[in-house]
């Protein structure tokens, strides 16, 4: 867990700490990336590090959080200024957002931790449940099966396109992704 104050000392602090986390990530395996590691990396001391975490992968939870408050305010911008399906528009924004932002689900994979990435995206989507269930049209009981649903996929998207090395275009991509769905490509939905 992460536990960092909302002073500018701790806030530099951690930031420093994710910097030489992204530099050592850079040089070996996540796994093997210990604290003293982390602190000689980020010129800090192990206080330091202790005060605002609990342990190395606080720090990816740490920033994917971040992110993914800057993903909710991205989201925001956007819809003021396009009108969208609420069912079906949402993956180009996230798309471009993440086109932007993609480092810290590039240290997730490389880190194995995609997880991390799924609980911040849980986290963002948990305390729309209401809002789901009546866009949607489901009962309340099956809203988390539709919350999963949608964060896999825009996940194991992400993660494929980001992989790849965001090769497609954000809209186009979106645009592609939307087509088949639609045209029930994957009959997988069928089984």
């Amino acid at each position: 867990m992460y536990h960092i104050k909302n002073d500018q000392r701790s806030i530099r602090s951690s930031e420093m700490l994710y910097e030489g986390l992204t530099r050592l990530m850079g040089e070996k395996e996540f796994a093997k990336i210990s604290v003293i590691d982390l602190v000689d990396a980020a010129n800090v001391g192990r206080t330091t590090f202790y005060r605002n975490f609990d342990e190395i992968e606080d720090i990816l939870h740490m920033r994917n959080d971040q992110v993914f408050d800057g993903l909710i305010e991205y989201i925001f911008d956007y819809r003021k200024t396009k009108e969208l399906d609420h069912r079906s528009e949402l993956l180009k924004p996230i798309l471009r957002y993440f086109y932007l932002n993609s480092e810290i689900i590039e240290l997730v994979i490389n880190a194995h931790r995609i997880d991390i990435f799924d609980q911040s995206f849980r986290k963002l989507v948990e305390p729309l449940k209401p809002i789901l269930v009546s866009i949607y049209g489901v009962e309340e009981d099956y809203v988390d099966y539709l919350i999963a649903i949608n964060i896999g996929v825009v996940t194991k998207i992400l993660t494929h396109w980001i992989k790849s090395g965001k090769k497609q275009a954000p809209d186009d991509l979106a645009d592609t992704i939307k087509m088949m769905m639609n045209s029930d490509i994957s009959y997988w939905a069928s089984i």
